[in-house]
C-alpha cells in the first residue's frame, strides 16, 4: 500500500491551484473528464498527480477542505472482502479514460479514504 493522493474540495480552483503550483511548485497535469470541475497537480513527470483539487465549497463540519486520503493498493478483492467482513459500506468507482477502479469508505474515526487499483483486466 502506498499514499497515491490527497483531494482537497475548493470554492477557489483557481486561486487554489496558483497556492499550490506557485508556492509549492506543482504542475497542472493530466485529469480524467470526470463531470466535475477540478484540477490534478504534479510534483514531477515519474510520479501520479499527488493533489487533486474538485471545484466545490467545502462541507462544513467534518474534515473541512480535505475531502479524502487515498492509497495505491493492489488486492481488490481482499480489501473489498474485508470491508464486507466487518460492515463497512463502500463505494466502487470507474475512473473515466483510465479503468482504475476506486473503493471510497469511511474509517470508524470520519475520515474518507479512497483505494485505487489497476483495471480489472490487468
Amino acid at each position: 500500500m502506498k499514499l497515491d493522493h490527497i483531494n482537497v474540495w475548493t470554492d477557489d480552483l483557481a486561486g487554489t491551484t496558483a497556492f499550490f503550483t506557485e508556492i509549492l511548485g506543482l504542475e497542472v497535469g493530466f485529469r480524467p473528464d470526470f463531470k466535475f470541475p477540478g484540477a490534478w497537480l504534479y510534483g514531477d513527470d515519474t510520479t501520479p498527480a499527488i493533489v487533486h483539487l474538485v471545484e466545490t465549497p467545502p462541507e462544513k463540519g467534518g474534515t473541512g477542505p480535505l475531502d479524502h486520503v487515498a492509497f495505491k493498493g493492489d488486492d481488490f478483492d481482499g480489501l473489498t472482502e474485508r470491508l464486507k467482513a466487518r460492515g463497512f459500506d463502500y463505494e466502487v468507482r470507474v475512473i473515466p479514460n483510465t479503468g482504475d477502479r476506486q473503493v471510497f469508505f469511511v474509517a470508524p474515526f470520519g475520515l474518507k479514504i479512497e483505494v485505487n487499483h489497476p483495471p480489472e483486466d490487468t
